[in-house]
């Protein structure tokens, strides 16, 4: 696989703060579907960089975000979660996710501490701390705001027995953002002494086409129920600043028939309503006027499909 990672890094301009303690490198954030690894990355940015739902598998590529201060730059490499799927789609997120974990300086593995520990999490703890790879491993035990505090210590020590070598156990609350500041601090620690790779300024890799085709995608996982969500993506087939608007039309991938009339709703309603909440958090995003148009196109088995998988990033 690329190392996609390497190629944006081989990009990066040095900039000197004059600090010869300065610390710079890159973290990957692991674990299962909907343990809060964007909600973190987000949290830590200031930035809605990565998009978030209730749903499993919101995230399907490799995002990243940038954070910059005086003592450090750490570049959050945001993952799919790793799961089971017997679809391409499925199989090539967790195929991102592993190869970041192979690229990054330290890994962050995170789960969801309201919830029992379930095989799929215990699997992962032991295949990220079989010796394959030998970055320091950070465990974040996240939803603490949401978990029983008293379970909260047999947890801890489940974990420091499946991986009894990592670097650090932290608690956090992502959404709240208890704790995270001691996650960074200890994070920091780990990375090269270098001087950071990015302007301070700069907060994700990501293009304002790339990030209208997430916020859209959003607002479908949002609005539908069951399989619909994963049969579908966004497509920006133009992105044009006209007259300090922006113009965007967008495609919206369903892989059936059947799905088109579901995403579109009676007399559009659904589809205008994914538009305005789409286009509202553009708006935002891009300090400007957005003019968004949607569509709904049937692509077949989009999902299954490798020369389209590659069309649209995935």
């Amino acid at each position: 696989m690329t190392n996609a990672i390497d190629k944006f890094l081989a990009k990066a301009e040095n900039y000197d703060t004059g600090n010869e303690k300065y610390r710079c490198g890159s973290v990957a954030l692991l674990g299962r579907p909907n343990v809060g690894k964007s909600t973190l990355m987000n949290k830590i940015i200031g930035e809605k960089v990565a998009i978030v739902t209730p749903k499993p598998q919101t995230t399907r590529q490799r995002i990243l975000g940038i954070h910059s201060d005086e003592e450090q730059q750490i570049i959050f490499i945001d993952t799919p979660g790793i799961h089971k799927g017997s679809k391409q789609l499925n199989r090539n997120m967790v195929k991102v996710a592993y190869a970041a974990a192979e690229e990054a300086d330290v890994l962050c593995i995170m789960q969801d501490v309201s919830k029992p520990m379930d095989r799929g999490t215990q699997v992962l703890i032991e295949r990220f701390s079989d010796g394959r790879l030998t970055q320091p491993r950070i465990h974040v035990l996240n939803k603490i705001d949401q978990s029983n505090k008293d379970r909260l210590l047999p947890r801890l020590q489940e974990i420091q027995e499946l991986d009894p070598t990592a670097a650090a156990y932290v608690p956090i609350s992502a959404r709240k953002g208890a704790q995270v500041g001691s996650l960074l601090k200890e994070i920091a620690k780990h990375l090269p002494t270098q001087q950071p790779l990015y302007d301070p300024t700069w907060f994700t890799d990501q293009s304002q086409k790339q990030m209208a085709g997430e916020y859209v995608r959003e607002q479908v996982f949002l609005a539908m129920y069951q399989e619909i969500p994963f049969q579908t993506a966004v497509e920006i087939e133009e992105f044009i600043e006209v007259d300090n608007k922006i113009e965007i039309s967008a495609v919206i991938l369903v892989g059936t028939e059947r799905h088109k009339p579901m995403i579109i709703g009676k007399n559009g309603d659904l589809m205008k309503h994914i538009g305005i909440k789409a286009r509202e958090g553009l708006e935002k995003l891009l300090g400007r006027q957005v003019n968004l148009k949607l569509w709904v196109r049937v692509q077949k088995d989009w999902f299954e499909k490798q020369h389209i998988l590659q069309d649209l990033g995935l």
